[in-house]
């Protein structure tokens, strides 16, 4: 017959190997767990460097619509009969090219998923990405806005102020150039000023994505640079 000191050790033994498993196991998960965060924290990294190109071209598009805009707002005002249909036209259709945002946020999400992204401290890698979603989503919001601009352009303005011929030629892709000729249809009072209405809208909305561009630039930065330290 067994003494208590045997049944104690095998409880004992017993005890310790059920404890090893349990903590084996546990640091095996610990370990998959970090290795899962690094490996989106990589990837986070791979997508924002994508979206800070991306938002480079965003406003160089915005500045280039913004340069354009302005040329046709002189354009409109002059006689008709001495403005170059070429360049009216061409003119036209650069300001009429939207650039859209499109951010590379699965990594992101997975990150929002895991808990990797929360509300933590002003110089956290949680806080910098929720910086760079807040300025993201007025970005887009502002989109909407220009959107809706463009639309009612569309519809309601470029018929009053182009001939359908010419506007057929230019409004392809890619784009055909018209000949370089004197004269293009008189703009009448009304359509005029809806069109300097548009412009001075349309011009407060690009220059609104440039700051949120920016901001995004700046927290996007910030993100990389926490990751890789």
């Amino acid at each position: 017959m067994k003494s208590w000191k045997s049944y104690f050790l095998d409880f004992a033994m017993v005890f310790l190997a059920v404890f090893l498993g349990f903590w084996a196991e546990n640091y095996r998960s610990q370990l998959s767990d970090q290795r899962k965060v690094a490996s989106i924290k990589q990837a986070m990294v791979r997508d924002m460097t994508k979206d800070l190109q991306q938002l480079k071209d965003y406003g160089a598009q915005a500045r280039f619509n913004l340069a354009n805009i302005d040329r046709m707002d002189s354009l409109i005002q002059q006689d008709p009969k001495a403005l170059d249909q070429q360049d009216f036209y061409n003119t036209m259709v650069n300001y009429s090219v939207a650039y859209l945002f499109t951010p590379s946020d699965k990594s992101t999400k997975q990150a929002e998923e895991m808990g990797i992204i929360q509300n933590e401290g002003s110089d956290s890698l949680s806080y910098f990405a929720l910086r760079y979603q807040y300025f993201l989503k007025d970005l887009q919001f502002t989109e909407l806005l220009l959107s809706n601009e463009y639309q009612i352009y569309l519809q309601e303005m470029v018929p009053n102020i182009t001939e359908p011929d010419l506007y057929r030629e230019v409004w392809r892709f890619p784009r055909k150039s018209l000949p370089s000729k004197k004269g293009v249809k008189e703009i009448d009072p009304q359509t005029k000023n809806k069109l300097r209405y548009f412009f001075a809208n349309v011009s407060f909305y690009y220059d609104a994505m440039q700051v949120n561009a920016d901001s995004m630039s700046k927290y996007g930065n910030k993100m990389i640079r926490i990751i890789e330290e």
